[in-house]
């Protein structure tokens, strides 16, 4: 056997496991059908695949209109506020909520992973201090924080999805700091950091070289999971009227249906309101079921359950 298919055979039998936790049972299989769906549309849209949305309708007669089989399929679910499509208008909405998702989550995770990292190994003052501001960020909600900011700031910003994954994740990293913190407060006490100690390691590559190859799969989980929450975030926000009114954004295709379409009192707007919110919680429920399943991927003792059911 050449050492190419040797370690082609080991990297297969590695991922046998993980796979197999990953597919288990129909909802996960659902939940990364609806990742990779959503992933292909987001792409899609990006590259050009999916067609541009057409420009603003004017006039009552475009709103809101019934679904039809015209340029199928971007009618099937009718018109929305501004006379567009609206399943494309829903599908122009997945690039960004996903880069705002994913950069609010990793700004979480990072600064939450550094900080809980370097007040659990270091100690003294410095864990004195991070500490005093993790329990400031606990006591500001991070949406309020957020909602708050967005009323200041210029309204050009508001367009930038690096200035929102920041405003998102502003207090949201505080929780995982200190979860952090605490593990690697029993981490520090190991057998294998006084060898790294004694091998002349310095501060910086025992805690970022050894000591985070045992909370990685914490972070993992608490990436996807910080992704839930920043959706959330970025769609409560736009429907409370705070981003801009912009029709690839759910929230404001919710607020619109009720405000403009009067979903709530008629028939007229409902598809476009309950498309959306169906969006967002077919890409929630996907994601939390990920995060699950990672955690299942990442328990050693259920790794080793999997193996000896395989032999």
């Amino acid at each position: 056997m050449s050492i190419t298919s040797f370690y082609k055979s080991d990297v297969i039998s590695s991922l046998k496991p993980i796979l197999k936790i990953l597919a288990r049972g129909p909802a996960r299989i659902f939940s990364l059908f609806i990742i990779l769906l959503y992933v292909v549309l987001g792409i899609g849209v990006v590259v050009g695949f999916i067609p541009s949305l057409p420009p603003y309708k004017g006039g009552l007669e475009y709103v809101y209109q019934p679904p039809s089989t015209r340029d199928f399929p971007w009618y099937i679910l009718g018109t929305e506020y501004t006379g567009r499509p609206l399943l494309l208008t829903l599908i122009h909405g997945i690039p960004k909520a996903l880069s705002i998702a994913f950069l609010a989550a990793i700004i979480t995770v990072s600064v939450g992973m550094v900080l809980g990292l370097a007040a659990g190994y270091i100690g003294g003052w410095v864990d004195e201090a991070i500490s005093v501001a993790i329990n400031i960020a606990l006591t500001i909600p991070t949406y309020l924080l957020a909602l708050i900011i967005l009323m200041v700031i210029p309204e050009e910003l508001k367009q930038n999805i690096f200035i929102l994954a920041g405003i998102l994740s502003i207090t949201a990293w505080a929780s995982l700091a200190r979860a952090v913190r605490a593990q690697t407060l029993s981490l520090k006490r190991r057998e294998f950091v006084d060898v790294a100690k004694t091998l002349g390691f310095s501060t910086w590559k025992i805690i970022f070289g050894e000591i985070i190859r045992f909370i990685a799969p914490f972070l993992a989980m608490n990436l996807v999971l910080g992704m839930v929450g920043a959706i959330y975030g970025y769609t409560g926000l736009a429907f409370l009227g705070f981003m801009p009114m912009t029709p690839d954004n759910w929230g404001v295709q919710i607020y619109m249906a009720i405000r403009g379409g009067g979903a709530l009192y008629s028939d007229k707007a409902i598809l476009a309101l309950w498309s959306p919110i169906i969006t967002i919680v077919l890409l929630q429920y996907a994601l939390i079921n990920i995060a699950d399943a990672l955690g299942e991927v990442f328990n050693p003792a259920l790794r080793i359950g999997l193996r000896g059911e395989e032999t």
